[in-house]
């Protein structure tokens, strides 16, 4: 009835945590971008009910969402990631919800640490919808952080923009999603909790912030280009991208070089993206 898919990257402790959280009935797709064997061995090992596949390359996040679904037995899946906590039966919930409810494209909880992490948008005074007098729905038009898709509703094409690595790629999921005149809902009593900036090993922290630095800007510039054009694009980067020489520039005068290094990769991040590179940077595998 219902595939959970989470892609992950040395998110092992969390993977597990998350696993821990839903009922062993359910089928468990992992799509694990490092080349972490034990804890594919291990969660085989242990759960009949989760399968792990572990990439020959670090996909990103569109490409093995893309991935886990073609590898899923249902139609519906359930996509999430390890640092976001499903609580109170939030996946049994979400089963109960769709056995009545089938007019959607995309449909997902509300996550109770809005405060920090709000993962809706909602321009519109739509009406609220209410299932078995049970579930309050709220159509919006951007969500993040998980997504209930339903497979039927997309052609391959309509999924993830498997061009963007990281960031922006379910902001621009939900626009092409409502371009096209399909319903996205918010379960405002399904609940998650997203822990946030948690979803890899402690460690890995570092390059994991040159891994932001450099996408985060890449990323907003295709966004922009794709939906809005070249002219909005670059009126947006350059002079973001002057703002960043001068920021680099006063890092370098004030000897501040660990500072200066990121300054650097988001210079290199958005310069790429303006001279139409491909979304190449890996700072660790």
């Amino acid at each position: 009835m219902l595939t959970v898919l989470m892609p992950s990257f040395h998110s092992a402790k969390l993977v597990k945590e998350r696993i821990s959280e839903i009922n062993n009935d359910t089928e468990i797709i992992v799509i694990e971008n490092s080349k972490d064997n034990n804890l594919k061995e291990e969660l085989e090992k242990e759960h009949k009910n989760v399968k792990v596949v572990i990439p020959d390359e670090n996909l990103g996040w569109g490409k093995a969402i893309n991935l886990g679904i073609k590898l899923s037995n249902t139609n519906m899946v359930f996509i999430t990631q390890p640092d976001v906590k499903l609580i109170k039966n939030c996946i049994e919930k979400l089963k109960e919800c769709i056995t009545s409810f089938k007019d959607f494209s995309i449909l997902t909880p509300y996550d109770e640490n809005d405060k920090t992490y709000k993962n809706y948008e909602n321009y519109k005074s739509y009406e609220n919808e209410k299932v078995n007098n049970k579930f309050l729905l709220k159509e919006v038009d951007y969500v993040d952080l998980t997504w209930l898709i339903d497979k039927s509703k997309f052609k391959e094409n309509e999924l993830w923009d498997e061009k963007i690595f990281l960031y922006f790629e379910a902001k621009d999921f939900s626009k092409r999603i409502k371009d096209n005149k399909k319903k996205i809902y918010i379960v405002k009593n399904i609940n998650t909790y997203h822990i946030g900036s948690a979803s890899h090993d402690p460690k890995y922290e570092y390059f994991s912030k040159l891994n932001r630095s450099w996408h985060y800007n890449w990323s907003r510039h295709y966004y922009n280009k794709k939906h809005f054009g070249s002219l909005f694009a670059y009126k947006k980067s350059i002079p973001l991208l002057i703002k960043l020489i001068f920021k680099l520039l006063k890092a370098i005068i004030l000897l501040r070089f660990s500072e200066a290094k990121f300054i650097f990769v988001e210079i290199y991040g958005l310069s790429s993206a303006i001279l139409c590179l491909p979304s190449f940077y890996r700072p660790y595998k």
